[in-house]
């Protein structure tokens, strides 16, 4: 059935392929001055004249040979830059209707007399981007990437907010796609708030947000993808060496390196994280029913400390100037301990003691991840115009113990300990064709088949009587799950006149899954199709504005976190438990956006509406009998959100740069018996300044009103830091300080949680109050026998 339709749908894309018309266009080519010979992997720059603003970049072919197409009407300059050569700007040229196809001719270049040494110079991009369907934000522009994490990052790009805690939304969704250099990993995607604290974004070049994909992209992640494009250099070598320490007691370490020689590159990078985190949480839980009124307090005083290695290799061979294979690999290892004291008083409805509590909690857990794959690229003659495959393979082992100790007034005393042992296998293999068609039409199309394996296992073991650790039966089992999935996918970009580009797409998925309990050897299945559309329609409007609009459907699979039964009680008054039988949740994805360019000025506005019948939603109930919140998971919440989002991007002077993000959303989420509703409001504001002697300055400020969820709200927070930083050496060298909440030692983030049978209210204090310390030394030495290169100079 899969194969029957994806033939019908690439018969019909060839059959309408040949009606619809192209854009302008500007083609060109680059030889050496004294040769007359091409000049191959030259890298041409398209600029909007006369202030030089790089619009478009490509790379000059085996041959020499450039071309941009879909070129808007207006006055165009362009650069070429090549190692070796001394760069060259060609005269302004006009694109109109009477010149549809500008020819520039050869151009030639004239070789230099030296090297070149130090980093690669690249073009001066703004630092929000907007580029067919990815908003890009780039963070080799960001002052404060040296003492950063790529959690605190993400806090400045659009459509993204991170709360206190590290928790990342994507246009108010938590669940989304989180890809390293285009590619999923499991790195990341197990545990992606822990693992972005520990990602540098020192080896980070730029961050994609791709809010609504085209049936081209898996469609696995509600809210759409983040793509991170770590650094990376292709010609000579290069690298950077860092470190920051903050006050917190948090240290962080690593480096990068890339080279190339001929037709070999290697790419690598590694980095250590350690840090010792000490925090309080105060809760209270409140019985509402009659003969339940009882009043719960809690105090917890937690130090989490946490030991992090990860580190990738990537290496490349061009068999020619058509063919390249990169094998490439990455582990992560994280080591993980929490020590969580708790003193807890229950009340009756009179406000009497009823039972004192001390509670001692001691988890520890290790983790252990990699992934490798191999990735084959064919080019042909004509720019665009490719084929590629792809293999990854990535596993983990996750292995977790929980030492609990309670002593209970009145009452007896007990010691239990929970054991969680969980193993994930994932295989991909992806092959995808990209055909350009005449008049600036594409097809693209593709196959991709998933499979995943999870094993998991859990015990608990109790202390009896005479004080042995025995095992608990009805808490010990182990479970398998499996998921299979198959798509196939085409898309088909045509244009109407002039400035109307159109992309229609169709994907189709088939899932199987399977989950077997090893105690009863029941099992679990599931198998279903999911017909994923897109649309993408792009206006070119005047200048370099332009107006989209984007339709998509999107999937959530439930992941193990999710399905996983095991009982977590090392709090025995807050419960959670995973759902076996849960199902996806399939959400339709609405998206208009306009692009303002007016002079420096770059405003990108975008509105966006998401809704879901079958949401994966968390929900929670009173057990009246432990007097606890029991939580577990369903398909069973509605949701509608509606958000507006403004980015604003502002160079006052050369040396002084203005930012502002900003959401405003609008979330309704509905059950059988529950419902909620309410506004969010985040932003984000930054600001620097350089000075004399490579100093630069910058100040930001966050703000979050708090976001609802179906059965309750979160609070308020607010943040603001400061950051200074000098360069040396040409500036190979940085020396960054940065301060964070300098006037405010501590933070308190409230969340509750409420139904008609109890209400729960939740503080979480941590301190805030940190300085960081960061230095960072850039090196490497660009080669004139390199053969690309990745960026160009626009200020001669």
């Amino acid at each position: 059935m899969v194969k029957a339709l994806f033939l019908l749908l690439l018969s019909c894309i060839f059959i309408s392929a040949h009606a619809q018309r192209g854009g302008a266009s500007v083609h060109g080519q680059v030889a050496d001055s004294l040769s007359r010979k091409p000049v191959e992997f030259a890298t041409i720059v398209l600029m909007q004249a006369p202030e030089r603003r790089p619009v478009a970049q490509v790379l000059a072919d085996g041959q020499g040979n450039f071309s941009f197409t879909g070129v808007p009407y207006g006055s165009y300059q362009v650069g070429i830059t090549m190692l070796g050569y001394s760069p060259r700007i060609i005269d302004t040229f006009q694109v109109d209707s009477t010149h549809p196809a500008h020819q520039l001719g050869v151009r030639y270049l004239s070789k230099t007399t030296q090297q070149l040494g130090g980093v690669t110079v690249t073009a001066k991009k703004p630092m929000i981007e907007i580029k067919d369907e990815k908003l890009i934000y780039n963070v080799e522009n960001d002052i404060d990437k040296d003492n950063s994490s790529a959690s605190d990052i993400m806090r400045k790009v659009p459509m993204l907010t991170v709360d206190p805690d590290g928790n990342i939304k994507l246009k108010g969704q938590t669940n989304f796609k989180i890809l390293l250099n285009g590619r999923a990993t499991s790195m990341i995607a197990n545990n992606p708030k822990e693992a972005l604290k520990a990602f540098p974004a020192a080896i980070i070049k730029k961050i994609e947000v791709i809010s609504e994909p085209s049936a081209k992209y898996e469609a696995e992640g509600i809210g759409g993808i983040i793509n991170i494009i770590t650094q990376k250099n292709i010609i000579g070598y290069n690298g950077n060496v860092f470190t920051n320490y903050n006050t917190l007691g948090s240290f962080t370490g690593g480096g990068s390196i890339s080279a190339r020689v001929r037709k070999f590159g290697i790419s690598s990078f590694v980095s250590t994280n350690n840090s010792s985190i000490r925090s309080s949480s105060e809760s209270g839980m409140e019985g509402l029913l009659p003969g339940n009124k009882t009043n719960l307090l809690q105090r917890t005083d937690m130090k989490d400390k946490r030991d992090n290695l990860n580190g990738s290799l990537e290496l490349t061979y061009d068999i020619d100037s058509s063919n390249s294979i990169t094998l490439y690999g990455g582990i992560n290892q994280s080591k993980t301990g929490n020590e969580a004291p708790q003193d807890l008083q229950l009340f009756d409805s009179t406000g009497t003691l009823i039972k004192r509590g001390i509670y001692e909690s001691i988890t520890s857990r290790q983790e252990n991840i990699y992934s490798v794959g191999l990735d084959y690229q064919l080019k042909f003659r004509k720019p665009e115009h490719e084929l590629s495959v792809q293999f990854n393979q990535s596993g983990s082992r996750d292995n977790s113990l929980a030492n609990n100790l309670q002593h209970n007034i009145p009452g007896t005393d007990s010691a239990y300990d929970n054991h969680n042992n969980n193993t994930s296998a994932n295989t991909s293999v992806q092959a995808d064709y990209n055909l350009p068609l005449p008049h600036d039409q594409k097809i693209e199309t593709g196959v991709r088949g998933v499979f995943r394996r999870v094993e998991s296992s859990f015990a608990q073991y109790i202390r009896n009587k005479e004080q042995e650790m025995i095992l608990n039966p009805e808490r010990a089992d182990r479970y398998n799950s499996t998921q299979n999935i198959l798509a196939a996918y085409a898309t088909y970009r045509f244009k109407i006149g002039e400035k109307l580009s159109i992309k229609l797409g169709a994907r189709l998925e088939h899932t199987n899954m399977q989950g077997t309990f090893g105690s009863t050897q029941s099992s679990v299945r599931s198998s279903f199709y999911n017909l994923i559309p897109s649309v993408n329609i792009n206006k070119t409007l005047k200048g370099f504005n332009s107006l989209s609009f984007a339709y998509t459907r999107r999937i959530q699979r439930p992941w193990i976190e999710n399905l996983n039964p095991f009982v977590n009680d090392n709090d025995p008054y807050n419960i959670v438990y995973g759902n076996p039988d849960l199902g996806p949740s399939v959400f339709d994805n609405f998206g208009l956006s306009y692009n303002l360019i007016i002079d420096k000025l770059n405003v990108n506005i975008g509105y966006d509406l998401l809704f879901s019948n079958n949401n994966i939603t968390s929900i929670t109930h009173y057990d009246t009998t432990r007097k606890s919140s029991v939580t577990t998971y369903d398909n069973i919440g509605k949701t509608m959100a509606n958000g507006l989002n403004l980015s604003v991007s502002l160079p006052v002077t050369p040396k002084w740069n203005l930012s502002a993000n900003t959401r405003i959303s609008h979330n309704q989420y509905r059950s059988d018996t529950i419902s909620n509703s309410g506004f969010f409001v985040s932003a984000y504001f930054m600001s620097d300044y350089t000075f004399k002697y490579d100093i630069r300055l910058s100040a930001h400020m966050y703000y979050s009103s708090g976001a609802p969820s179906l059965q309750g709200s979160s609070s308020s927070y607010l943040g603001y830091g400061l950051s200074a930083r000098k360069d040396f050496f040409d500036k190979k060298l940085s020396l960054s300080i940065n301060a964070d909440q300098p006037f405010r030692p501590n933070l308190r983030f409230t969340s509750d949680t409420r139904d008609d049978a109890f209400r729960r209210t939740s503080t979480i204090v941590s301190r805030t109050n940190n300085y960081t310390i960061s230095i960072s030394w850039r090196f490497g030495r660009l080669q004139q026998s390199a053969t690309r290169k990745k960026g160009i100079d626009t200020n001669y």
